[in-house]
This record gives structure tokens, sequence and C-alpha cells, in this order.
């Protein structure tokens, strides 16, 4: 079985506590960047966030970016476009001084938000590399695939992308742009965290929560809005409808092709619940994103709220998956089993405590804002080892960038998004809502099934 597949394969093997400590110490003793200079703010665990960091993280055997350079010949070649599809793809040009340059701006193609979202990101990340001297100093070029879906052919240049459907596919993942940069995750996380500390774990909804849109991919969704509110203790509804004219057309598709038939309340619409208020509520539920079926970027919001994350099983991936632990950060559940678990968790107040802590534990370990750099840089250092000292092949008439000192190229068509901080990017993302949420005087209407 593949090392990496979510919940399917290793994420559902449950080795004993004992038997992993040892493997998941030494992960913890292996080589950081040198040099790399980082805040010690936020930092500090408590000793049962350390106990559960400790058990709790697999060792994963190999390095992927090592593992993927040695596919190629000894000069990996340069990223090109030549006779790439118009699609949600471009090349990602990475000068020696840190500026970029995308090799075509996708304008007004369904991954143009996310072009210049990766900008923004691929930027805060050059910051860091840049006051810590360690950028490479040389040409360093890819494919970036920002589709949920993940790259589907192997080329014979380096192709990245932000998720996969299955960990089979070509290519190494990279951090996705709703990360948006370092710098701004670290404090939106901890302004989340903030939140979540002034509300009692004890005094929140003894609720599992899920919002989302309906879509093409939604299929598993589906199944958890015909279960229903479970006597109470599941709040889940539709938000809004992606791909579809309808909330209507999207849930008989997706009824069609499960060959299940039509239930009255599959396809109402439910409250919106801001996430600033997710902190109201002692469970979440992660599922698979709507599109495609694919990963969804929601996973990487839940960590911070203080809650107990249930993750609906699934095989798409992101960079950071393979450390996940069932049982120690998270719940896996489906429609056969969420009941029961969700049950479990209920009747079991230091089991809560203990993912609690374990959540939190492995946010701290491996998505606080230098652990994207961490990631990038060994991205970075593993292309720049084997490609051309020489610049890429790049059409200064469809290349595009949005550094001042690139004047040689078009400004991106969107570059105002890599101008966005604070409040404005959350807005945008749709974390924060335009208007501050009121807190729920009555509790929010929980779907029926």
């Amino acid at each position: 079985m593949h090392e990496t597949r979510l919940c399917a394969t290793a994420l559902q093997l449950s080795r004993p506590a004992i038997a992993v400590a040892a493997e998941a110490h030494a992960l913890q003793l292996r080589p950081r960047a040198k040099n790399y200079s980082r805040s010690s703010r936020g930092s500090f665990l408590s000793t049962t966030m350390l106990l559960y960091l400790l058990i709790g993280l697999p060792l994963i055997k190999g390095d992927d970016v090592a593992a993927y350079v040695d596919t190629f010949p000894s000069q990996i070649p340069h990223c090109d476009m030549r006779g790439l599809p118009p699609s949600a793809i471009s090349c990602i040009h990475l000068a020696p001084d840190g500026s970029l340059v995308h090799a075509k701006d996708l304008r007004s193609t369904a991954g143009s938000a996310k072009q210049m979202l990766m900008d923004m990101h691929l930027r805060g990340v050059v910051k860091k590399l840049r006051a810590a001297k360690q950028l490479p100093g040389r040409w360093v070029s890819f494919l970036s695939v920002y589709t949920a879906s993940g790259p589907a052919t192997k080329r014979k240049y380096p192709v990245v992308g932000i998720g996969k459907r299955d960990p089979r596919q070509p290519g190494l993942l990279m951090p996705n742009p709703f990360f948006v940069a370092p710098d701004w995750w670290d404090w939106y996380s901890r302004r989340t965290r903030a939140v979540a500390r002034k509300r009692a774990y004890d005094e929140r909804r003894d609720v599992l929560l899920f919002r989302g849109a309906c879509g093409p991919g939604g299929h598993e969704r589906l199944k958890l809005m015909r279960l229903g509110s479970l006597n109470g203790i599941i709040d889940a509804g539709w938000t809004s409808v992606d791909g579809y004219t309808d909330l209507e057309t999207c849930v008989a598709d997706l009824s069609n092709q499960l060959s299940v038939k039509r239930r009255k309340g599959d396809g109402e619409l439910s409250t919106r619940v801001p996430m600033v208020n997710y902190s109201h509520y002692r469970y979440l539920l992660h599922m698979p994103g709507s599109a495609t079926g694919s990963y969804s970027r929601n996973l990487q919001y839940l960590w911070s709220h203080g809650a107990v994350v249930l993750i609906w099983r699934h095989d798409a991936l992101e960079w950071y998956y393979p450390f996940l632990r069932d049982g120690i950060h998270y719940i896996s559940v489906d429609e056969t089993d969420l009941e029961r678990k969700l049950g479990e968790l209920r009747r079991d107040p230091e089991r809560r405590r203990r993912l609690v802590a374990g959540g939190a534990a492995f946010f701290e370990a491996h998505l606080r804002g230098d652990r994207l750099v961490d990631r990038w840089k060994k991205l970075f250092d593993g292309l720049a080892a084997g490609q051309a000292d020489a610049p890429p092949r790049v059409s200064q008439g469809s290349a595009c960038s949005c550094d001042a000192g690139m004047a040689a190229y078009a400004s991106c068509e969107k570059c105002e998004i890599t101008r966005k901080r604070g409040n404005t990017v959350a807005k945008f993302l749709g974390l924060i809502p335009k208007r501050p949420p009121q807190a729920p005087a009555v509790e929010h209407r929980v779907h029926a099934g």
C-alpha cells in the first residue's frame, strides 16, 4: 500500500503508541535547515501536547523530494509551456534574486485567483528565505497545477500540485495558496486560537458541525446530508452551489450517480456559520472537496478552533497528510460509523481532551508559517541542485510578473490580489465575514434529512 494514502491505508493503521514512539522521536531529530531564523513565539508545547506530538507522528520513510528528483536525468529541464493545453496550469520561474515569473497569465481562467494567491504565498516565502540568506541563488522552475485533482501527466520537467486525488499521481505536493503567506497564516491562526480560548470547551454545543458547497464531486457530502441530524448531534448543511445552476440540480445529479432516491430536505440550503463561530462547537467535520471529491482546503483551518477534528475517509492528500495519525490528531469516519464514533466521543471527555491536544500539537509541528517555508525550501533546494544555471526559455509575450524588478514582462492581470493584507485577505477568502457575526442567541437550525 502507498504510504501516503489518507485514511484508506497508512492513516488507518493503528500501531501501539510505544511502537511508534521511537520512530517518531527519530523523526523529530531529523536535521533542520541551518541558519533559518524562526520566531520562538507560539512554539511552547504543554507536556500533554508534547506527548501526543512524540507518539503521534509516524516516520515517513525516505524523502519525497529527493526521490522525485532522482527520477530525472542529471540535468533537470526547466519548465516549458510549449504544447501545453490551455487550462489552470502555468510554469513558475524563481529568479536568483527571488523574483517570480509566471510563464502564462491565467487571466480569466478558473485558476487566475489561485495563481495570484500562489504569487502572494511564494513572495512571502521568498521574503523569509532572503532574510535567512537561504535562497537557491539560481533559476528554479516547475509546472504549477492549481486544480484540486492534481497533476495527471508525468512530464520531462518538474510538476508540482496543491493536492492529489490518488497518491500515485506524478509530481510533488506544495502548500496550497490558501495559506496565503507564512506571516499572514501565523497572524490568522493566532487570531483564531485567541477567539477559541475564550470559549470553554464544556460550554460549547455538543454537536458536530459541517457546512459546505454542493458540486460535481460532492458524493460523500450527499451521503452525510442523508444521515440527517442523527437525533440532533449533527449540524450539517449546504451553503452554496459549485458547478451547477442551483442546489436542486446538484443534489439530483449526485443522487442519480449514487443510485439513491431523493429525500425531502436533501436539497435545502442551511444557515451559514462564519468560521469565527466554529469555536461554538465541540466537533468539526472535514469532508472531501465539492468540485472533484479531492482535498478541501477547509481542513487547514479546523485545527485552530480548539475542537475535535473528524475527517471523512477519502484518498486525496496534501503534502502534510502523511504526518496525521488517526486516533491521535483526528478521528476518521464515514456514513457507516459516524454516529457510533461521535456517540463514543460525547461519552468520553478525557478522549476529547487528548484529541484537542493532539490536534494542537500537530498544528505546531507541521502547519505553522515556518513549516510552510521549510517545505518550499526543500522543493527549491532539490530542484536547484539539478536544474541548469542558465535562465529558462520564457516568452516575454505571454509571461507575466508582479515583481517591480521584472519590468521586461507584463504585469499579471490580477496583481491587485497580491496587495491584500490582514483582514482584507481573510474577507477575500471568505474566512471573515464582511459584517462581524453575532454570537448565536439560539442554536443554528439543524439540517433535517
